[in-house]
């Protein structure tokens, strides 16, 4: 948390204060007030204002897994979608006019490259989001000219990077233009998922500087980005994606080994030792229950993999083996099944 100090230089504390959860009262300023920080930008800032920066330090790239406070309405809290408390990987770059090109495309890249990987963007599509010159409610800061810079020069580089986007008017952050990445959820709303913004306002608002090549001090650019955006969002979406059923690179739990008799725990455990030490997430069900109980309970679950031990497996040092969306495999030998499994985890297969 900070003092309210921070937020008033950020412009959070007159755009943003009903978001936030206030300590104290935020209208009496004799007294201090804090708040749960909503954003993280205002806290990365401070390292780049811990002393004199130099053009050669460009672009200065601040990233941060954080937790996040928004003091969202009842009637807006839906599941993991839209949570008062997330996790978030944001990043700040703080960077030189001539950097920002180069700089957005390996946001996008980075923000497309984890979104591909999850398997979400298929479904994602792009929103260019500007300010409403009408400026309802005095909801943005800065003048006309800026913004119409700001957004002329983000148009350049969605447009040359191909990107094919709609415009949302009024849907800017209150300091810049941004591009958002758009998912429907199952029941067809759509959500921000992943933000990538050009901030041309906050780095004068901080007194943010740098010493260019010929001595005189600038003003850099500032690119707000996300990479997987709300990590109990995302989460949420691929739940409902994958109807639970995750890869199994993503899995809770990705492999089960389960006994037909008690007299095949031993070699039961050795397995689960030996896939663990490869770094797979597996539990062992040795409870003295029917296998047929057993393959249902997992199948149920969505476990990936089930891998059964009996008498004769043992005997013949094998493991019969059942995957959740294939069925019966037949058996394998421990080092098969192992080399399957890393193989699969480590190409992210879905």
């Amino acid at each position: 948390m900070a003092k309210r100090d921070l937020y008033k230089i950020s412009g959070h504390w007159d755009h943003y204060l009903d978001g936030m959860f206030v300590l104290g009262d935020p209208h009496d300023e004799t007294k201090e007030c804090f708040a749960l920080r909503p954003m993280t930008c205002p806290f990365q800032y401070q390292v780049y204002l811990n002393r004199a920066r130099s053009y050669r330090e460009l672009p200065m790239r601040l990233g941060e897994t954080s937790t996040l406070f928004r003091n969202e309405d009842s009637g807006e809290m839906h599941g993991l979608i839209r949570v008062r408390q997330f996790t978030i990987s944001e990043g700040h770059y703080i960077l030189r006019p001539d950097q920002l090109e180069a700089e957005f495309k390996g946001c996008l890249e980075l923000a497309k490259y984890f979104l591909e990987t999850v398997g979400l963007l298929e479904d994602c599509t792009f929103r260019f989001s500007q300010w409403d010159p009408a400026n309802p409610k005095n909801k943005y800061e800065g003048t006309a000219e800026q913004w119409n810079e700001a957004q002329a020069v983000m148009a350049k580089i969605l447009d040359h990077l191909g990107v094919k986007y709609t415009v949302g008017i009024d849907e800017a952050a209150f300091y810049g233009p941004k591009l958002d990445i758009q998912y429907k959820n199952v029941f067809g709303k759509e959500d921000t998922l992943v933000t990538i913004q050009i901030d041309m306002l906050l780095a004068e608002r901080f007194g943010m500087e740098y010493v260019d090549a010929d001595g005189t001090k600038k003003r850099p650019y500032i690119i707000h980005r996300t990479s997987l955006g709300c990590y109990e969002r995302t989460l949420a979406y691929l739940i409902e994606k994958y109807a639970g059923a995750l890869p199994l690179w993503l899995s809770p739990e990705q492999v089960r080994i389960m006994t037909i008799t008690n007299r095949a725990d031993d070699a039961a455990n050795e397995l689960a030792a030996k896939l663990r030490r490869k770094g797979l997430r597996v539990e062992t069900d040795l409870r003295n229950e029917k296998i047929g109980f057993k393959i249902r309970e997992a199948q149920m679950q969505k476990i990936p993999y089930m891998l059964v031990l009996g008498d004769k497996e043992v005997e013949q040092n094998v493991v019969a083996v059942r995957s959740r969306k294939e069925g019966d495999l037949g058996t394998m030998s421990a080092d098969d099944i192992l080399a399957k499994l890393v193989e699969e985890v480590e190409t992210k297969a879905r």
